[in-house]
C-alpha cells in the first residue's frame, strides 16, 4: 500500500505491477490517465481508491463563486510530469478559462510571482512538498493581490487562507475501511485487479468569508446559501464592549442624547435671564440735534447740540419678578430630571438592542448548524437510496428541509444586521461598523451574586419583599416623579406670588445722569448750555383693578398645581406597577433558562438516537424530520430565554430608576449589603412595610 499523495498520482498510471498494490489516495482517475474497467481498475495487481466527481464539477463551483477567464493551475511538478495529457483534457473539458501550468519543485519556494500578473484565479492541487509556513505566506501574498484561490484537494486549504473549495477532507476511517476491504477481499484469493475503486465522494462548498473580504469579493446569495462559510462574521478590531460599556458609550456619543443635553443648557440660559430681572440694569443714551435756524431762535436754543446719559435702574422688590427667577429655577430642575429620565431610557433602548444583537448572532450559529445537518442528512438519504434501504422520496424531503433551512438562515442574517445597524445608530456609528461583543454573563446586571439573586426569585415572600425593597426604592430616584415634584413647586411659587399680587407692591430705582457735550450754532453760548443734569426717583406701583385678571390666574394657578399633584400620584402608581411587571416577568423569563436548556439538551440527544436509527433503516425519515425540528426549536428557544431575561432585568432596573452594573464596585457593595440586611429584617419582623 502506498500512503504519499503524489506516489500515489505517479504510480496509478503505471503499465503494470508486480505484487498487489492499493493506492488510497488518487487524487481524479481521469486526469492521471487510472485504468478504469467498470468500477474497477482492470489491470493485474492494481487497486485504488478515488471518488466520482469529475474535475470539471469543480471548475464549474468555483464559477459560481466568482468567474475567471484565465487560471493558474499550482500543483507539485511530479504530478505534472507524469500527466501529460492532463492538460489538454483540462482545456477541452473546462473551455470557460484558460488554464496554464505551473510545477512547484519542492525547492525554490519563491518562484510564482511573475504567474500573478496575468491570472484571474489560482487553483491550487495537491502540494505536499511546500512547507506549511510558505503555503500560508503564498496564499495570504494571493489575498493581497486580490486573486481568488481556489484548493482542489480540501476545505483546510481555506481555514488557512484560499477562497474557496468544494472538496471536504476525506472520511480516513471509512477510506481506510474500504482499502482494508479490498485488501482482505485479496489475501482471500481475489484479484487486485477485481476490487471497486470508487467511493461516494462529498462535495460541499466552502468559502472564506475573511479572504473574500480581503479580495473585494461579495458572493451571491444563493452561493451563500449553498455554502458553509468559514470566519462568516468579519473580524472585529477595537474596544470589546460589555454591557457597561454600551450603556457609557451610547450615554456619550449618541446625538438623540445630545439634543436633550442642549434643552438643558438651553434652561440654563432661561434662568438666567429671570434672574437678570432682579439684577441692576444700567444704560449709556447719547443723543444729537440739529435745528434749522428759525426754529433755534425761536426755542432760544443752539443749532447744534450733543448730551449724553447714563441711567441706573434696580428693581428693590417685584414679586412677579422673584416668582419668575424661582420658577425657571424649578423648572431647570425638572428639565434636569427630565434629561435623567431620557438618559435611563436610552440606556435601557442601547442593552436592549446590544442583547438582541446577541441573540441574533446565537440564532444565525444556531441556523449555520441546522443547515450543515440538513445538508448531512441528505447526504445520507442518498447513501440510503444508493444501497436500496429508502426511496428518492426520502431525497425530495430532504431537499425541501435544507431549502427551508437556508430561507431561515438568510431570514436570521437579516434579523442579525437590522440589529447591528439599530445598535450602530445608538452609538452613533456608521451602520456597516463591525462591532466586537462581550456577551455577558446572568448575574452580570446586578450589585449580587448569581447564587443571591436565585435566592431572592425563586419563592413568592423573598420574591416580594425584594419588589417591595425595589419600589420604594423607585419612588425615592424616579426622575419623572422628581420632574412632577419640580413642575409643582414652580406652580406653587405661582399661587404664591398670585396672592401677593393683591397687597404687595413693585419698587424699583431709577437714577439719570445727563451731560451736555456740545452746543455750537446759532443759539449757542448760553450758560445753560453748560449745565449737567441729574436725577433720581423711586418708583412704587401696585394694581388695583385689572378685570379680574389677577383673581382668574389665581385660580388657574390653583387648578394646574392640583392637576400636577393627580399626575404625579398616577404616575407613582405606574413606576410601582413597572417595577412590579419588570420583576414578574424577570422571574418567568428566569425559571424558563433552566427548563428551555434542558428541553434542549433532551432533543440533542434525541436527535442523535433518531439519526443513528435512521442511519440504519430503523425509523423512517418522518421520525428524523421531527427530531431536527424539535432540537433547532429547543436550542432556538434556550437561546431566547436567556436573552429575554437579562431584557427583562434592563427592563426592570430602568423602572426601578437605577441600573446596577453602572454603579462603583463600593456603590454596589453598599447597594447590595442594603438589600440583604433589609430582607433580613424583614424576616425578622423589624421593619414594616414601605420602610426601608
Amino acid at each position: 500500500m502506498v500512503v504519499g499523495f503524489a506516489a500515489n498520482q505517479l504510480l496509478v498510471s503505471r503499465p503494470e505491477f508486480d505484487k498487489p498494490t492499493f493506492l488510497p489516495l488518487v487524487f481524479n482517475p481521469k486526469l492521471v490517465g487510472a485504468p478504469d474497467s467498470d468500477g474497477t481498475s482492470g489491470q493485474k495487481n492494481l487497486n485504488y481508491l478515488a471518488d466520482q466527481v469529475p474535475f470539471t464539477e469543480d471548475l464549474a463551483s468555483f464559477q459560481r463563486v466568482i468567474p475567471f477567464k484565465r487560471a493558474v493551475l499550482l500543483t507539485d511538478a511530479l504530478i505534472l510530469d507524469v500527466l501529460p495529457e492532463a492538460r489538454e483534457l483540462i482545456q477541452r473539458e473546462a473551455p470557460e478559462a484558460v488554464y496554464r501550468f505551473v510545477g512547484h519543485d519542492g525547492i525554490n519556494h519563491e518562484p510564482l510571482a511573475n504567474y500573478w500578473e496575468s491570472a484571474d484565479a489560482v487553483l491550487l492541487g495537491g502540494l505536499p512538498r511546500m512547507p506549511t509556513a510558505k503555503l500560508d505566506a503564498l496564499l495570504a501574498e494571493l489575498a493581497q493581490r486580490r486573486i481568488p484561490t481556489f484548493s482542489l484537494v480540501s476545505e483546510t486549504e481555506v481555514r488557512r487562507g484560499a477562497l474557496a473549495s468544494d472538496s471536504i477532507q476525506t472520511d480516513m476511517r471509512r477510506l481506510a475501511r474500504r482499502n482494508a476491504l479490498n485488501m482482505q477481499a485479496v489475501m482471500l484469493g481475489d484479484a487486485a485487479a477485481d476490487q471497486p475503486i470508487y467511493y461516494d465522494g462529498k462535495r460541499r462548498l466552502t468559502i472564506n468569508m475573511e479572504t473574500a473580504r480581503k479580495i473585494g469579493l461579495s458572493p451571491h446569495f444563493s452561493v451563500l446559501g449553498d455554502a458553509e462559510l468559514i470566519n462568516a462574521e468579519p473580524r472585529r478590531n477595537g474596544e470589546t464592549l460589555d454591557l457597561a460599556g454600551i450603556a457609557r458609550r451610547t450615554v456619550a456619543a449618541n446625538l438623540d442624547l445630545e439634543v436633550e443635553r442642549r434643552t438643558v443648557s438651553i434652561g440654563e440660559q432661561d434662568v438666567e435671564l429671570a434672574r437678570s430681572q432682579l439684577r441692576p440694569q444700567i444704560n449709556v443714551a447719547g443723543t444729537y440735534n440739529l435745528r434749522r435756524e428759525s426754529e433755534s431762535r425761536q426755542a432760544l436754543s443752539p443749532q447744534r447740540s450733543a448730551t449724553g446719559a447714563v441711567s441706573l435702574s434696580q428693581l428693590i422688590y417685584s414679586e412677579s419678578a422673584r416668582s419668575a427667577r424661582d420658577q425657571q429655577e424649578y423648572l431647570q430642575s425638572g428639565r434636569e430630571f427630565a434629561f435623567d429620565a431620557r438618559e435611563l431610557d436610552l440606556i435601557l433602548d442601547a442593552t436592549t438592542a446590544y442583547l438582541q444583537l446577541l441573540r441574533a448572532r446565537t440564532q444565525v450559529s444556531i441556523q449555520r448548524d441546522n443547515v450543515a445537518l440538513s445538508k448531512s442528512n441528505l447526504e445520507l438519504a442518498r447513501d440510503r437510496v444508493a444501497v436500496g434501504s429508502a426511496s428518492n422520496a426520502d431525497i425530495y424531503r430532504w431537499e425541501s428541509n435544507l431549502a427551508t433551512a437556508r430561507s431561515a438562515l438568510l431570514a436570521s442574517l437579516a434579523v442579525a444586521r437590522r440589529a447591528e445597524d439599530a445598535l450602530n445608530r445608538l452609538l452613533n456609528q456608521p451602520p456597516d461598523t463591525p462591532l466586537a461583543l462581550a456577551a455577558p454573563s446572568r448575574d452580570a446586571p446586578f450589585v449580587m451574586k448569581a447564587e443571591q439573586f436565585d435566592g431572592l426569585i425563586t419563592n413568592a415572600r423573598s420574591l416580594g419583599w425584594f419588589v417591595e425593597w425595589s419600589v420604594v426604592g423607585a419612588l425615592e430616584v424616579s426622575p419623572e416623579l422628581n420632574q412632577l415634584d419640580a413642575q409643582i413647586a414652580a406652580v406653587e411659587r405661582d399661587v404664591v406670588a398670585r396672592k401677593r399680587a393683591f397687597r404687595r407692591p413693585d419698587v424699583s430705582v431709577q437714577a439719570q445722569y445727563l451731560d451736555n457735550l456740545d452746543a455750537s450754532g446759532l443759539g449757542s453760548g448760553s450758560p445753560v448750555d453748560s449745565i449737567n443734569d441729574w436725577n433720581v426717583s423711586l418708583n412704587v406701583s401696585i394694581p388695583l383693578y385689572v378685570g379680574n385678571a389677577r383673581r382668574a390666574q389665581l385660580t388657574r394657578s390653583q387648578l394646574t398645581r392640583q392637576q400636577l399633584e393627580f399626575t404625579r400620584s398616577a404616575t407613582a402608581q405606574r413606576v410601582e406597577q413597572n417595577v412590579r411587571a419588570a420583576m414578574h416577568n424577570a422571574q418567568s423569563t428566569y425559571g424558563n433558562i433552566a427548563l428551555s436548556e434542558a428541553a434542549a439538551d433532551a432533543a440533542r440527544k434525541n436527535l442523535e438516537l433518531v439519526s443513528d436509527s435512521y442511519s440504519q433503516g430503523a425509523v423512517n425519515i418522518v421520525d428524523l424530520l421531527d427530531a431536527q425540528n424539535q432540537s433547532l426549536q429547543a436550542d432556538l428557544s434556550a437561546n431566547n430565554a436567556v436573552h429575554d431575561f437579562l431584557i427583562d432585568i434592563m427592563n426592570f432596573q430602568r423602572a426601578a430608576g437605577q441600573f446596577d452594573f453602572l454603579l462603583s464596585p463600593q456603590e454596589q457593595t453598599r447597594k447590595a449589603t442594603a438589600l440583604l440586611q433589609f430582607i433580613q429584617k424583614r424576616q425578622q419582623g423589624l421593619t414594616q412595610p414601605g420602610d426601608r
